[in-house]
């Protein structure tokens, strides 16, 4: 799957600020940090675009199926590898 350019620029920020979150050993917080975030944006979201409570069942396989699909295809390296951190 090719991923635009414009999307990957935002992803690329979100890991920055990840990265720059995660010094003195915080990855493991800041993991779990980006991954509520994202639950509770999409929550956000979904209210925002008036999601009734019958597309809530919908939206929340959705967003799981995302989720899925995306740590799989970067840990099998689809978008580029993941890289360990040196040191």
């Amino acid at each position: 799957m090719a991923y635009p350019p414009e999307f990957l620029k935002l992803v690329d920020e979100f890991i920055h600020l990840a990265n720059r979150l995660a010094e003195n050993d915080k990855g493991g917080e800041v993991s779990a940090a980006i991954l509520f975030a994202a639950g509770r944006y999409n929550a956000f979201n979904f209210v925002s675009q008036n999601g009734s409570e019958q597309d809530k069942e919908k939206a929340v396989e959705f967003y799981v199926s995302e989720y899925h699909k995306a740590i799989v295809s970067n840990l099998d390296g689809v978008v580029g590898p993941v890289v360990k951190p040196q040191g």
